[in-house]
């Protein structure tokens, strides 16, 4: 998996389950996140932790997210990425003999470990915590066609996609559910004296990295101005490290922190605030919170879309909001209207988890490697 925390928390639900089914999961995992894969006790083996770019501020992130830039325009790579890509190769290759795994789950977002895989004849698909595939249309499907093919395991519920995208394609797609994992171990304390229950608890969070969105800094502000004219509400909005400390006068309802156990508030908040990444929205589909969406890059538009088209909340400009039309908004998406829909909709979430229905897909596929793999040798005869 990339090795960024909302792709990893997006597998984690699939991975409990498959081990409940006595399945043994490994993950792939960059040495940065070693800490975190043992608090959510699950098995995990470090990939390229001996590699160190020669500008030390560079995390695996920024390697893997460059890897993934060079290969959809099919940039060269220099003499380190091409040696760091090599190292991956025989790290893969080492664990082949000893794991003898079965199949390989693989995050369209480290098209490396893909190619790879398909050198050395492993068995594996996508798995995609996006409802995009960043190879499609890309230097990587262009050079690599077969690759086009590959089956691909979307991390949502289909009924959260557009109609037209959930029609059968050139690659086989498979939309696992929800698979939120609301057992998920956060480390992050939180002062709980500090939430009044009879006020209404807005969350705002622009994800992991906010410091990556244009704007991220006046649109917090922002909410602080909105929520300050609200006094039955309390907001408790979520800086990340990079804006931790600039927010030092705040109204009383307003607590400010770097980091929060997202899944702990978002079971006890009226409102969510996002800039709309699929696994905040996914939680919050989830768990009933209504949402407003304020989309910045990636994915998030699009995300934001999908929201305004199925009616499960409501979207904002992050870029030129007022704290009037952020306030207004705040009033609007509580509604019973608003909310109405959003509660049919988290029925479906919860009935898809439910069916289990990322642990069906996923056997089912074994299955068909299985297969395949005892048919080899009477094809070869």
């Amino acid at each position: 998996m990339l090795p960024e925390l909302g792709h990893l928390n997006a597998t984690l639900k699939l991975a409990r389950s498959l081990r409940l089914r006595g399945h043994q999961v490994y993950y792939l995992v960059g040495s940065e996140y070693d800490a975190y894969m043992r608090a959510q006790d699950l098995n995990f083996i470090s990939l390229g932790g001996g590699f160190t770019h020669p500008n030390k501020s560079s995390t695996q992130l920024d390697l893997m997210e460059y890897l993934l830039e060079a290969r959809m325009h099919d940039w060269a790579l220099d003499r380190f990425f091409t040696g760091m890509v090599q190292m991956f190769r025989q790290e893969v290759a080492s664990l082949i003999p000893k794991f003898r795994p079965d199949l390989f789950l693989i995050d369209p977002f480290v098209p490396d470990i893909a190619l790879i895989a398909r050198e050395l004849g492993l068995p594996f698909v996508f798995l995609n915590s996006a409802l995009a595939n960043p190879l499609a249309d890309t230097a990587v499907f262009n050079r690599h066609p077969d690759l086009a093919q590959v089956p691909e395991l979307i991390l949502c519920a289909g009924e959260f996609d557009f109609p037209q995208a959930t029609k059968p394609g050139k690659s086989p797609r498979y939309y696992l559910g929800p698979s939120v994992d609301l057992q998920r171990k956060e480390n992050d304390s939180f002062d709980w004296q500090k939430v009044d229950p009879s006020k209404l608890l807005i969350l705002c969070t622009l994800g992991s990295q906010p410091q990556s969105w244009a704007g991220a800094k006046r649109f917090f502000q922002v909410i602080i101005d909105a929520v300050s004219d609200l006094p039955d509400s309390q907001l408790i909005i979520v800086t990340g490290a990079h804006f931790a400390h600039d927010f030092q006068c705040v109204p009383a309802n307003v607590t400010v922190m770097p980091r929060v156990p997202q899944l702990q508030i978002l079971k006890k908040a009226g409102v969510l605030i996002t800039h709309g990444g699929l696994n905040t929205i996914k939680e919050a589909l989830l768990l009933g919170t209504s949402m407003i969406v304020f989309p910045s890059a990636a994915d998030q538009p699009m995300n934001a879309a999908r929201i305004a088209y199925h009616g499960l909340g409501l979207t904002g400009n992050l870029a030129t909001v007022t704290a009037e039309q952020a306030r207004a908004l705040i009033e609007r998406v509580i509604q019973p209207d608003v909310r109405e829909r959003l509660l049919a909709f988290q029925q479906i979430f919860q009935n898809i988890e439910a069916e289990e229905l990322d642990v069906k897909i996923v056997e089912a596929l074994l299955a068909r490697v299985e297969k395949k793999s005892r048919a080899a040798p009477a094809v070869a005869r």
